[in-house]
C-alpha cells in the first residue's frame, strides 16, 4: 500500500522526495532509536542516600551535643550561684554562733532572761563519784 500522493510544488521537491536509503548504518535525527539496553544498577543512588542519612545523623548528634553542653553550662552557673549564696550564709551563721557563744552574751542572757545570779562559794556543792571497782552488778559480769 502506498501513501496517497499529494500535489508537489517545485520548491519542495527535495523535501518531498522519497527518503534515501540509509543502509550504510547512519540514521536521521528524527528516526526512532531503538530502546537502550537495560542499565545495570550501579548502587550510586543507594550510596548517596546512605551518605545523606549519615550526614543528617551526624548533624543531629552535633546539635544535641551542643544543646546538652549549653544546658549543663546553665546548670553549672546556677549551682555556682547557689554555692556562693550558701558560703555567705555559712559565714553569717559562723559569726552569729561566735557572738552567741561569747561569755559576755551568755552572762547577759542568764541574768536578763533567766534571772540567774553568779554562784557564791556557800552555794557550791562537791560531787563525788563512786569507785567503779566496788561496784558489782550485771554490767560488770558481762566483761
Amino acid at each position: 500500500m502506498t501513501p496517497p500522493t499529494t500535489p508537489r510544488r517545485a520548491g519542495n521537491a527535495r523535501r518531498n522526495a522519497d527518503p534515501p536509503s540509509f543502509e550504510h548504518g547512519f540514521q536521521r535525527a528524527d528516526d526512532r532509536l531503538p530502546p537502550p539496553p537495560p542499565r545495570r544498577p550501579t548502587g550510586l543512588p543507594l550510596v548517596l542516600m546512605l551518605a545523606l542519612g549519615l550526614l543528617t545523623a551526624a548533624g543531629v548528634v552535633q546539635v544535641r551535643t551542643r544543646a546538652r553542653v549549653l544546658e549543663l553550662g546553665a546548670d553549672i552557673a546556677e549551682l555556682t550561684a547557689e554555692h556562693g549564696r550558701l558560703l555567705d550564709e555559712k559565714r553569717r551563721l559562723e559569726a552569729e554562733r561566735a557572738y552567741l557563744r561569747h561569755p559576755d552574751y551568755i552572762e547577759e542572757v542568764a541574768a536578763g532572761r533567766m534571772q540567774m545570779v553568779p554562784a557564791t562559794p556557800d552555794r557550791l556543792q562537791a560531787i563525788r563519784l563512786r569507785d567503779e571497782s566496788k561496784q558489782t552488778g550485771p554490767s560488770k559480769q558481762g566483761g
